[in-house]
């Protein structure tokens, strides 16, 4: 099936093709969120839901940042970021595979506040909160699951921010690089890669530091031994 890239949902939901339903239900069994719910609620979910298809470095929801739409990554990854007054960027995570955002969109007036953008190729699930909300008003024991997520997220927030006033710059690169190994590292001969491409400054925005010092901490582990990291790619 080829995808075409969209930035903008239509006004007017129109039926999911097939093939496209099915990808989309698939891909919400595997999600961080809906995987415990019930198949049919997920299959609710997935008739109100669109697939869209980003290429690397396009925003999300750029013409329509009131869209009330849950991002359900199926491929790929995005970024969740903002950009301060002074215009220095900072990135707050990377999502992969069968995460979700922004949870904050269940909540009827909160803005979004970050952005989202494509940080590689994406396939992204665009779920309507409406329908969520609708699927939770009629089994409000699922709102359990939301919870769950919320109380992890709110962990990670916390223990970033304790990280980032109480340890080192070498220590949060270090923790930074694990946590993203976690989720994107593969075995290889030389060690474990990253799958994402990862320059200097997306180093540098996810630990709000300069990239001169991001090179000077990487120069340190590479003569250590502890990364080998050649352009976009660390090992």
């Amino acid at each position: 099936m080829t995808l075409e890239p969209m930035d903008l949902l239509p006004a007017a939901r129109q039926p999911v093709p097939g093939s496209e339903l099915e990808l989309i239900e698939r891909s919400l069994r595997w999600n961080e969120l809906f995987s415990p719910w019930p198949d049919e609620a997920r299959r609710r979910l997935a008739k109100e839901a669109r697939l869209r298809t980003y290429h690397r470095r396009t925003q999300v929801l750029a013409h329509d940042r009131h869209a009330r739409d849950l991002l359900a990554v199926v491929s790929g990854c995005l970024e969740v970021g903002c950009v301060d007054a002074e215009g220095r960027k900072y990135v707050h995570g990377l999502l992969g595979p069968g995460h979700l955002a922004p949870l904050v969109r269940l909540l009827e007036d909160q803005p979004l506040p970050y952005n989202y953008h494509a940080h590689e190729d994406s396939v992204i699930v665009h779920v309507a909160c409406d329908a969520v909300l609708s699927v939770l008003a009629e089994q409000p024991q699922l709102w359990r699951e939301v919870a769950r997520l919320g109380l992890q997220r709110q962990r990670h927030s916390l223990q970033a921010l304790h990280e980032q006033v109480l340890s080192s710059i070498p220590q949060r690169l270090v923790v930074t690089l694990l946590r993203l190994v976690d989720f994107y590292g593969v075995a290889e001969s030389e060690g474990l890669a990253l799958r994402v491409r990862l320059s200097q400054h997306d180093l540098a925005a996810m630990l709000g530091v300069s990239r001169q010092t991001i090179n000077r901490e990487l120069g340190c582990l590479i003569e250590q031994g502890i990364l080998d990291a050649t352009y976009n790619r660390i090992i």
